[in-house]
């Protein structure tokens, strides 16, 4: 499944991709969607968004 972001034009119609609950068995979580078209996507995350996922706020980090 191709990634992308929130916000950004969908490939086939060029309507901005909306965050939504995953349907699909295999993902589980939230999908970049476009209502227009109804296709789903990965949501893309970037380096510093895993980052913060996975260990929290710079504030929590362990000293």
């Amino acid at each position: 499944m191709l990634e992308k972001k929130i916000g950004e034009p969908c490939p086939s119609c060029e309507t901005p991709l909306m965050r939504r609950r995953s349907t699909f068995r295999s993902i589980s979580g939230d999908v970049a969607y476009c209502a227009r078209c109804n296709s789903a996507y990965e949501i893309a995350c970037e380096a510093e968004d895993r980052a913060l996922a996975a260990f929290g706020p710079p504030e929590w980090a362990p000293v």
